[in-house]
């Protein structure tokens, strides 16, 4: 369907369940084995041998061990509770901008109209960030000046949220802005990196999916190759 600005819809993000349900898992691992470490180094160190706890072990014991917990309970207190107020339970899109609906009830919105042209040279005025080993890629704007990410999921420690229509929310984020405010640009590089047609503004799966093979292939096939080379020079085999 063509939308203008008497049709533009609003439409809301759908949980990923499953990913999330994965993510909460991995963080608490994680969790799990920070504990781990800090109650399993301390009683590894003073059972080592099978030697009994000596007075000096059995006072740092009562003294550690409490200080822990309480630091545990006021982390949780005073930092997880108040974060989890915060926490993104919905984002939507509609004729005004992105909206992020916290848990405690604000929703905190970037509209159209707060976006700027780029400050930067070469970059477009929505434009994005290619991910990293330790951080994943996202979508910027300019907003009073300054770059600002424009997330389409939040995938925070403990507080994630993660849509599986988050292509289709980038979509008609930029048809709102193609809209509302023509005179911004987007950079090419935002349509190709989402899969998003520029014309319909419509996520192409599978164009994610073809792209998504082949880049297994090309790793599949350096790697037999590298094992070809190794296998003809040095006499063995990595992978067979």
């Amino acid at each position: 369907m063509i939308y203008n600005k008497e049709n533009f819809p609003r439409i809301s993000s759908q949980r990923n369940l499953t990913a999330t349900i994965l993510v909460y898992i991995m963080f608490g691992f994680l969790c799990m084995a920070m504990l781990a470490l800090f109650i399993g180094i301390p009683l590894s160190i003073q059972l080592e041998h099978n030697s009994h706890l000596s007075n000096g072990e059995m006072i740092f014991n009562l003294i550690y061990f409490p200080i822990l917990l309480w630091v545990i309970w006021a982390f949780y207190k005073n930092s997880y509770k108040r974060q989890k107020l915060k926490k993104i339970i919905l984002i939507s899109v509609d004729q005004f901008g992105i909206h992020y609906h916290q848990y405690d009830g604000i929703v905190q919105t970037l509209s159209y109209k707060q976006l700027e042209h780029s400050t930067e040279a070469y970059v477009s005025d929505i434009d994005r960030k290619i991910g990293t080993k330790y951080s994943p890629g996202y979508i910027f704007g300019f907003k009073d000046g300054k770059q600002i990410p424009i997330h389409f999921s939040k995938p925070d420690n403990g507080m994630t949220y993660i849509p599986k229509n988050k292509y289709d929310l980038i979509g008609h984020f930029l048809k709102g802005v193609t809209l509302f405010c023509p005179h911004i640009k987007i950079s090419p590089a935002v349509y190709a990196d989402y899969f998003i047609n520029p014309d319909t503004f419509e996520f192409n799966k599978k164009a994610q999916i073809i792209t998504y093979i082949l880049i297994f292939l090309g790793f599949l096939i350096i790697l037999i190759a590298v094992d070809l080379f190794t296998k003809y020079t040095k006499g063995f085999s990595i992978l067979f």
